[in-house]
């Protein structure tokens, strides 16, 4: 099945808000990670981490299924160095 055509303007727009939201989740990892040091993480702010990792799990798949969707158009090779570009 092929995957439905996307423009050059909404795959720019969808991946920037990807993107946003990404770098949203990274810095709230950090915050919640970083408020901890040494002291280990009570259970509720635990609980934050975990769906802000599932979340951010997401949000990367997300990334890399529109990257494919647009490859898959014909508009460019496939980013083998995955969502995060690295």
């Amino acid at each position: 099945m092929r995957p439905e055509p996307i423009t050059q303007a909404e795959y720019d727009t969808e991946l920037n808000l990807l993107h946003q939201r990404r770098e949203e989740l990274e810095e709230h990892e950090s915050n919640l990670t970083s408020k901890h040091p040494g002291s280990g993480i009570p259970a509720d702010a635990q609980n934050r981490l975990i769906r802000v990792r599932g979340e951010l799990a997401d949000v990367l798949q997300q990334i890399g299924d529109l990257e494919d969707r647009w490859a898959d158009a014909g508009h460019a090779q496939p980013n083998p160095d995955g969502a995060l570009g690295e």
